[in-house]
């Protein structure tokens, strides 16, 4: 165990009361992060199907950000960006991969600062950041690792934990094994499962096979596996774990929930909770997308289950169960900080890191700028920021999620986004614009977006891209289905995208963003 991990461990649980006690000058903090959660898959959020009674009850009692976005829609990039305030172009960890292959970010996490100001921290769940980012992580020991592996391994944990408490059983009939995540769980495949028609043995053809590797995204239905043992109760309850022995000292505790992040495999009593036949369908799922970037994106194309309004809502069905389930337990963490007498003190952040295009467009995940895969929750409340603003429309990013616990903390840093807190206490906005990106190295696809409340432009910045650039009216056309951008672009509208490349130009420029030469280069010429 690193001997600043044992300090911290033996200081929390040995030698409370210690120099480290609470006080009242130092808010706590508890991050809720949800993963591929939509902006719209909260009832309170105007979601009229889904239960999310306890996560409702954090947006009334808090402020609600309606046009959060994510920096970049996929979840190695948008963490690490999050955790550091700074653009994906700079922390340099531009795939899920990268988080794998760099064994260094050059930027310090919010807490990483928190400690070295006396916080104590812990994070349970999904990272998918750089490794070095944990080592400051106090979790106690299980399985005989120390916190940085278990935070960099949480599946390889979770995977321990099922052979400990669940083991392996034999495959029942109109049974599957989840080899992709539950570690050979088996589950109930539902019609949207790839493998769906090829009972008993579940198995597809070589040709399939090489025509389309079966990945985590094609498995779909109900986990036959007890609701304790599910990887969201286990993360729900080691966090309410860390909050009891935490509870004497400053805090933050990150709980990140896998779910709804595919394989979207709900177990009951959740997996019940919705009938089918009752879900709805996206009114963009039979989009053409002649004139969309994104037509051929996220392997449309070749997933024609993704375009089926029959089959979308059994996965609708599952996702909102899991969602439901992750409410469930956010009202279980509520429920012991309000016993633990932590929550006047506690600053909480409920947000996810990109979201689910769940058939709109006729696609599936995230990756892309539109408004299902970009657009997410996001929730600040703060007991003692008596007068907030319960709603907050301005478009604003997770980038800033940095600079605004930072900003409760009382620490002075500088970052690429701004602290929130501003706009939770009723203050006008600096811009009324956020941005997202994703200079991953894909030319035939966009890489950088600004969005207003009404407008969102979508742009490729790289000078040999043939991808076509998307103007959006987010106020006469919420489910981007025409491209305002052609060839008989009107003037009205050509004056738009010029005014937005104007603010996103000066945005990235004013913070020395790395690829702004190709920007330039590209738009700007003469």
């Amino acid at each position: 165990m690193k001997a600043t991990n044992v300090i911290n461990y033996l200081a929390i649980n040995l030698l409370i009361p210690s120099a480290f006690a609470q006080t009242k000058e130092k808010p706590n903090f508890l991050i809720i992060i949800t993963d591929q959660q939509r902006w719209d898959a909260i009832s309170a959020a105007g979601n009229n199907v889904i239960k999310t009674p306890n996560i409702d009850k954090l947006l009334q009692q808090g402020t609600h950000f309606t046009n959060a976005v994510s920096l970049c829609p996929v979840s190695g990039p948008a963490r690490t960006s999050m955790f550091t305030g700074r653009f994906v172009e700079k922390t340099g960890i531009k795939t899920n991969m990268d988080c794998e292959s760099f064994t260094d970010c050059k930027y310090k996490s919010y807490d990483e600062l928190l400690v070295e100001n006396g916080y104590t921290s812990e994070y349970y769940g999904k990272f998918h950041s750089p490794v070095n980012m944990a080592s400051i992580y106090s979790n106690p020991p299980s399985y005989g690792f120390t916190a940085p592996l278990l935070i960099k391994r949480w599946e390889l944990l979770y995977k321990f934990y099922l052979t400990e408490k669940v083991g392996r059983r034999p495959l029942g009939e109109g049974m599957l094994y989840d080899f992709s995540f539950y570690h050979g769980i088996q589950y109930r495949p539902s019609p949207m499962d790839r493998r769906y028609n090829k009972l008993p043995s579940g198995t597809l053809s070589d040709d399939e096979i090489k025509n389309r590797p079966l990945t985590q995204p094609d498995h779909h239905g109900v986990l036959e596996l007890n609701a304790a043992h599910t990887i969201t109760a286990v993360q729900a309850k080691q966090t309410i774990d860390a909050l009891t022995r935490l509870k004497n000292v400053p805090f933050s505790i990150t709980c990140s929930f896998h779910c709804p992040h595919s394989p979207i495999l709900p177990s009951e009593p959740f997996a019940g909770m919705y009938d089918v036949e009752k879900m709805p369908v996206s009114l963009s799922i039979n989009d053409d997308m002649e004139n969309n970037p994104y037509k051929s994106a996220n392997g449309r194309l070749q997933m024609p289950e993704y375009r089926d309004p029959v089959k979308i809502k059994y996965m609708t069905a599952a996702y909102y169960a899991s969602v439901t389930e992750i409410d469930h337990w956010v009202g279980k963490i509520m429920e012991t900080l309000d016993e633990l007498q932590l929550t006047e003190n506690t600053v909480i952040i409920f947000l996810s890191d990109h979201g689910e295009m769940l058939g709109s467009h006729g696609m599936r995940e995230k990756n892309v700028f539109l408004e299902e895969s970009v657009r997410v929750p996001l929730i600040i409340k703060y007991p003692k920021d008596k007068n907030h603003q319960k709603v907050v429309t301005t478009p604003v990013s997770i980038l800033s999620i940095y600079s605004t616990i930072m900003d409760y903390a009382g620490i002075n840093v500088q970052s690429d986004g701004e602290s929130l807190r501003q706009l939770c206490l009723g203050k006008k906005a600096k811009y009324d614009f956020a941005i997202s990106e994703w200079c991953w190295g894909r030319i035939g696809e966009p890489n950088l977006m600004i969005r207003s409340n009404q407008w969102k432009l979508i742009i490729n910045s790289q000078p040999s891209s043939n991808s076509i650039d998307a103007l959006f009216d987010l106020k006469n056309d919420p489910y981007e289905m025409n491209n305002l951008l052609s060839n008989n672009t009107k003037a009205e509208h050509e004056k738009v995208k010029n005014k937005m490349l104007d603010e996103l130009i000066k945005y990235l420029a004013e913070r020395d963003y790395p690829a702004i030469g190709n920007f330039l280069k590209k738009y700007r010429k003469g």
